[in-house]
């Protein structure tokens, strides 16, 4: 069937916010004085916004309240998507070759819509994406398929790619029956074997679209 509808993950998919993701929890342990584990970046690129603090209070024994970690967390996030952010190199070229053959393009995403919104404007996605799901506002974590399944709404599953870069997220849709194209990412680098064995397809550069079977 054609392809009528594109369903993007947000950071390490479209966005190369990887690198931010993983220093932000050890800026915050050394904005408290310690010294990171040489684990955080990985220990903690799996957790959302609001499980950051409580887990790096734990696990670093922090005498400060989750809140006061979390707000370290929060400026530095938000110094990231206000003024940082990039796409993924050939990734705003793909967007809008996909727009021009008149394929519906949705965001779903586990990222704040106060967060996004100002990253896609930062980038020139914005103007790009015709529905924006999180699952903040969802309820659901992508543990869940409920995110994609609100993201595909009417549209057939065989006339719909999802594009994925987690791992976990990648089995979640592919179990709900979902067509997904894997995002190489190098925070998924150690788990590239079984994301391969998952997806439908991959694509290690957007540059290089064309390899995709369901676009030739």
């Amino acid at each position: 069937m054609t392809l009528q509808k594109s369903i993007f993950d947000m950071d390490g998919t479209i966005l190369d916010s990887t690198a931010m993701w993983r220093n932000a929890a050890a800026h915050v342990v050394t904005a408290l004085g310690h010294s990171p584990k040489e684990s955080i970046g990985r220990d903690t690129l799996a957790l959302g916004m609001l499980e950051f603090a409580p887990f790096l209070k734990k696990d670093y024994d922090l005498p400060q309240p989750v809140e006061e970690i979390h707000a370290i967390l929060e400026q530095r996030v938000q110094q990231y998507y206000t003024k940082e952010a990039e796409l993924k190199p050939g990734a705003l070229a793909f967007l809008r070759m996909l727009k021009d053959r008149g394929v519906t393009l949705v965001l779903a995403t586990a990222t704040e819509r106060r967060l996004l919104l100002p990253a896609l404007a930062l980038t020139g996605a914005d103007v790009l994406f015709d529905e924006i799901y999180t699952c903040g506002e969802v309820g659901h974590s992508k543990h869940t398929p409920e995110i994609y399944r609100a993201a595909l709404s009417s549209t057939p599953k065989d006339a719909a790619w999802i594009f994925e870069d987690a791992c976990y997220a990648i089995h979640t849709a592919v179990n709900d029956g979902f067509q997904v194209c894997a995002v190489a990412d190098p925070a998924t680098v150690h788990q590239w074997d079984e994301i391969t064995a998952t997806a439908a397809c991959t694509l290690e550069d957007y540059r290089r679209w064309q390899q995709l079977p369901f676009l030739r």
